[in-house]
């Protein structure tokens, strides 16, 4: 059992499918997620039968003297370090301490606050290396999503509501990314369950139309459903009013007000959304005596639509597909994991000419002033050492409440310098002494 230490990094931040840079940071989330992974994963002994079963993967077990017993003993054990989940992290070309960028023979790494270092074995890092990343590539790309919709809408809450646009449990996974993020609970009702996460909705078009009985004007059922709703819900009515008309004159926000005698706690908009349909909602509802009621926006919205809407009277938005696809940066954040040190050794891989060169060795990064300097372990710079113990010999750490995780994330964006918030191509400092080690493995090949 090879002891080796992997880094799981993003090379940059992300960019839309032509280039264009999509963020200015990322927002580490799911190292909670990947705790817990870490310290359930086992192997079953009917997913044992099932490898050796494989015509490729059985001969090649069976070849290995001793390895089926090991994977039938497997549990993880290691080291980890890590940022703290919500913190903001940064990826780029790496940038000697002459202001240069690194480019020795060819070899151009990039640099990055990671998000893990694992020290662990070489079988161990094998098993671990695809699902960690398939965590951190959906959890950061929704985290980061969701911050910047939150950002756009400022005091007014966003609500998650992707569920229904990905894989049941990565739904869970995504409202909990989108919480840290910002959001301020999710339609998802397994989160809540599972992390406290708050549930929030209102009712979708499949209740309304379910009303429908033959012979009934459609007013006349929507209404009906509309009492019913009022009646359980009597203190949180949202009401969606754009099943048939949301203007009227008898169904949508004319059937909500009546239905509730004007005390309907509001209504949803996912249709037709523009800045003059929700001021003419708004001018209705005052009209008919519901003044109280506030507004939520639902529909193909993100943190572009949201600003396109200025001023509109709109007291939450509804966003789903859009933060849980993330359709700007689709393809995750682009998160590897890469052997940086063999039995204590450091080691980089090099691919020359490519840009994808990595560090070397263990790091430690410090940010100092909204700049991130990546410096070898045990080095001490000036500023905030961002990497710290989340799983020791004795086990994983305790972490802070999901609740206190989205508010450290909150403060932490807040932190950041303007620029640091739109969306760019960065690129990272290295110390001297992190730069000197990847000139003596370049030159010494």
């Amino acid at each position: 059992r090879t002891p080796v230490t992997m880094s799981f990094f993003s090379r940059r931040l992300p960019q839309t499918l032509d280039g264009t840079p999509a963020r200015g940071y990322l927002l580490w989330t799911g190292l909670r997620r990947c705790l817990e992974w870490l310290a359930e994963a086992r192997f079953e002994e009917g997913r044992i039968e099932s490898l050796l079963g494989h015509p490729m993967l059985g001969p090649a077990l069976d070849a290995r003297p001793g390895l089926v017993d090991d994977l039938r003993r497997w549990c993880f054990n290691g080291r980890i370090t890590a940022p703290p989940e919500g913190t903001p992290l940064w990826a780029g070309r790496a940038v000697a301490p002459d202001g240069q960028l690194v480019d020795v023979d060819g070899v151009r790494p990039s640099a990055q606050t990671p998000y893990m270092i694992i020290e662990t074995d070489l079988l161990t890092a094998k098993l671990i290396e695809t699902p960690l990343l398939s965590i951190i590539n959906h959890m950061t790309m929704v985290g980061s999503k969701a911050a910047r919709v939150a950002e756009a809408a400022g005091s007014r809450a966003v609500l998650e509501f992707g569920t229904r646009r990905t894989h049941p449990e990565a739904a869970v996974d995504a409202a909990y990314a989108a919480y840290i993020g910002g959001c301020a609970g999710t339609s998802n009702v397994e989160a809540p369950h599972r992390y406290g996460i708050p549930a929030l909705g209102t009712m979708d078009h499949f209740a309304v139309q379910s009303w429908e009985e033959t012979g009934v004007p459609r007013h006349e059922t929507e209404q009906a459903f509309f009492e019913a709703f009022y009646g359980v819900f009597p203190d949180a009515s949202i009401l969606l009013v754009d099943t048939y008309d949301t203007y009227g004159p008898k169904t949508g926000i004319p059937a909500a007000v009546a239905a509730t005698q004007g005390k309907l706690a509001g209504i949803r908009l996912d249709s037709q959304i523009s800045a003059e349909n929700i001021r003419r909602a708004r001018a209705m509802l005052d009209d008919l005596g519901a003044p109280q009621a506030k507004i939520v926006v639902s529909g193909g919205m993100d943190e572009v639509s949201i600003a396109e809407l200025g001023d509109a009277p709109v007291d939450a938005f509804g966003v789903g597909e859009r933060i849980v696809t993330s359709p700007d940066a689709p393809v995750g954040v682009g998160a590897v994991g890469k052997i940086c040190e063999v039995d204590g050794h450091a080691s980089m891989k090099l691919s020359r000419g490519s840009g994808k060169a990595t560090l070397p060795g263990r790091v430690q990064v410090f940010r100092n002033g909204g700049v991130d300097t990546v410096a070898r372990h045990g080095e001490t710079l000036p500023g905030v050492p961002l990497l710290q113990p989340v799983w020791t010999e004795s086990g994983p750490s305790a972490l802070p409440s999901p609740a206190d995780v989205r508010d450290y994330a909150s403060k932490s964006i807040a932190a950041l310098p303007e620029p640091c918030r739109q969306a760019r191509q960065v690129e990272v400092p290295i110390s001297e002494a992190l730069y000197d080690l990847i000139r003596e493995l370049v030159e010494n090949r």
